[in-house]
């Protein structure tokens, strides 16, 4: 699991509002998102990233920058977690990157399909 100097949280209203500042916080300085979570239908969304110090630091002040231009300001918490404890990365970031969920409908009709099929020997 990567490192993080710190973790930058930001919460917003409005899944278009949270992506214009992820995109925001992206461009002013070298930053990885790590998590997002959407609430009440993508009403309320969370993104957390993460780099060093100074980079996450610039990145969360260029959210709070950004939703200041907005209507009625949607930002609701921004904030920045420095030296994060490795208990914490575990519930963020997972350990499994890339990890694909096999147990689905649409995957276990094709294993009972092809399970099903049975090789006939012609006589």
């Amino acid at each position: 699991m990567k490192n993080y100097e710190a973790l930058g949280v930001v919460e917003t209203q409005y899944f278009t509002v949270a992506m214009e500042l992820l995109d925001q916080m992206c461009k002013s300085s070298d930053v990885e998102l790590l998590a997002s979570e959407n609430y009440l239908g993508g009403r309320l969304v969370t993104l957390i990233v993460g780099g060093s110090f100074s980079d996450v630091d610039v990145a969360v002040q260029a959210a709070k920058q950004a939703a200041e231009h907005k209507a009625n300001n949607p930002l609701k918490m921004a904030l920045v977690i420095s030296n994060p404890h490795s208990e914490i990365m575990k519930y963020i970031v997972s350990s499994q990157p890339n990890m694909v969920v096999e147990d689905t409908e649409l995957e276990s009709v094709k294993t009972e399909n092809s399970k099903g099929k049975k090789k006939t020997a012609k006589k």
